[in-house]
């Protein structure tokens, strides 16, 4: 029960005098606080949190997507939901679970999500169901309200068994609408392996046929538009044949420089520190809001290692070069023995102003409550 202590501490304390976060908490080497941003519903089948992704409103809203279950993977029951902030996420609204999933459902489980704006200042999202390699497909949401109320949109263009994922930001484009990306996975037809595009023309109410752009081994496929260009960050899902210098987990980046009608994809230099001793879950990636065409990526290590620290690290790189120089880290998660909370992962940033951005991840048991926690980083 001291898990559930802990949560309602951090929950109901004001924020200048919260309760200190528990050992397995991750640190930040600048020593700004580490807190629970969104703590774990009290229903166990929802108590598990994870693949969070974060926007702002028009109207100054923070609304934060993730995926509420028992646990995240193969059957685990996972829900797409979202929650709203009104005063800059220091408090964030309770769960809107939008759709359930689970054993006796249509599907088993949420996979993964993608958010974003449309250009009518629109939230859209996209989530993944499937029940493991069966079947699978995508759901989808707008909210032309800040976020208070969800309509479902047409996606019978990408599902069942399109598809496959959806994964990381809807992107506008200009001229064209709205472009989201995802990763073909088994029980899909004709593709089960490879990242697919699709684009929405009516500001996310209507999918396109996805279209398959890299037939690569990889997964979550993260967007972003910069220097005219569509850039997408891929994590590798296994070593590829005749190729070395490969390996599971380590990142491709597939470049478009006609608003994703051709793409070219490459292995790129983010990797784990030591790949031996750890492995790269999905990244993050933005644009620098000071200075155009320079990128920030966030990689999160996961170690296998007794004696390493799983950590989350900041590269820096250029749209046009695509070269990318490991700086620091930004976060790093004890290696505690015997501890259950060694779930982690997939952070997500939201620029504050100037240099300041808050940063939103999971963190918690494999199979229990795993909260979303944020930090606030300097980049």
């Amino acid at each position: 029960m001291q898990h559930v202590f802990v949560f309602t501490a951090l929950l109901l304390a004001p924020l200048a005098a919260q309760a200190a976060a528990p050992p397995w908490a991750a640190t930040n080497p600048s020593g700004a606080e580490v807190r629970i941003a969104l703590p774990p519903p009290e229903d166990p089948r929802l108590a598990h949190l994870s693949w969070n992704k974060v926007v702002r409103t028009p109207q100054g809203s923070i609304v934060l997507a993730c995926v509420a279950g028992e646990f995240h993977g193969n059957h685990g029951g996972g829900c797409p939901a979202v929650a709203r902030s009104t005063d800059g996420a220091q408090t964030f609204s309770k769960l809107n679970i939008l759709r359930e999933f689970g054993r006796g459902s249509d599907y088993t489980c949420c996979g993964n999500l993608a958010l974003g704006l449309a250009g009518d200042g629109a939230l859209v999202l996209l989530a993944m169901a499937y029940s493991g390699d069966e079947t699978n497909h995508i759901f989808g949401w707008r909210s032309a309200d800040d976020g208070l109320t969800w309509t479902a949109v047409d996606t019978s263009t990408l599902g069942p068994d399109k598809t496959g994922s959806v994964f990381g930001n809807v992107v506008p484009i200009a001229g064209d609408g709205l472009a989201v990306l995802g990763h073909y996975r088994p029980g899909s037809r004709p593709h089960t392996e490879g990242i697919w595009m699709s684009v929405s023309a009516d500001h996310g109410g209507h999918w396109g046929q996805p279209r398959r752009i890299s037939e690569v081994p990889a997964l979550e496929p993260v967007l972003l538009a910069s220097e005219g260009r569509l850039i997408a960050f891929l994590r590798s899902s296994k070593k590829p044949l005749r190729d070395a210098a490969a390996a599971v987990g380590r990142q491709y980046v597939a470049v478009s420089d006609d608003a994703g009608r051709t793409w070219s994809t490459q292995l790129s230099a983010l990797d784990a520190e030591n790949p031996a001793t750890a492995r790269l879950a999905a990244p993050c990636a933005v644009e620098d809001p000071n200075q155009r065409g320079e990128l920030f990526v966030l990689t999160t290590e996961r170690t296998a290692s007794k004696n390493q620290n799983s950590r989350i690290w900041l590269w820096r790189g250029n749209a046009r070069s695509l070269e990318f120089q490991r700086e620091r880290v930004l976060l790093e998660f004890p290696n505690i023995k015997g501890s259950p909370h060694t779930d982690l992962g997939y952070p997500w940033l939201l620029h504050l102003e100037g240099r300041r951005w808050l940063l939103f991840y999971y963190h918690g048991q494999k199979r229990g409550p795993c909260p979303i926690w944020m930090t606030e980083v300097l980049l």
